[in-house]
C-alpha cells in the first residue's frame, strides 16, 4: 500500500482528490496538527487510516516535530505512552 504526500495531506489512491483514504494536516511551526482522517466507506476495515497515521508519526519523528490531534481519530491514536515523544 503506497502512501503519498500531497499538499498538507497523506493519502492512498490516485491523487489527493481521488483517494481511498486521506489524512489532512496543518503545519504550525514545529507542530503538525492532524485535522481530518477520512477513508471512503468502500475501503473501510482495511487498515488505511492506521497506515496514514503511521506515516504521520514516522515523518514527525524524522523531522523532530510534534503532533496534535484535532482529528478525533488521531487524538485517540496518540494516547498510548509510545507517542509521548511526539504528542503536542
Amino acid at each position: 500500500m503506497e502512501i503519498k504526500k500531497g499538499k498538507n495531506c497523506y493519502y492512498i489512491g490516485e491523487d489527493e482528490n481521488n483517494y481511498k483514504g486521506i489524512l489532512t494536516f496543518e503545519e504550525k511551526g514545529d507542530v503538525i496538527d492532524a485535522t481530518h482522517t477520512i477513508v471512503k466507506p468502500e475501503y473501510g476495515g482495511q487498515g488505511l487510516a492506521g497506515e496514514l497515521f503511521k506515516k504521520l508519526v514516522e515523518d514527525a519523528r524524522s523531522n523532530n516535530k510534534k503532533v496534535k490531534g484535532t482529528c478525533s481519530y488521531v487524538h485517540k491514536k496518540l494516547e498510548p505512552s509510545e507517542f509521548d515523544d511526539i504528542r503536542a
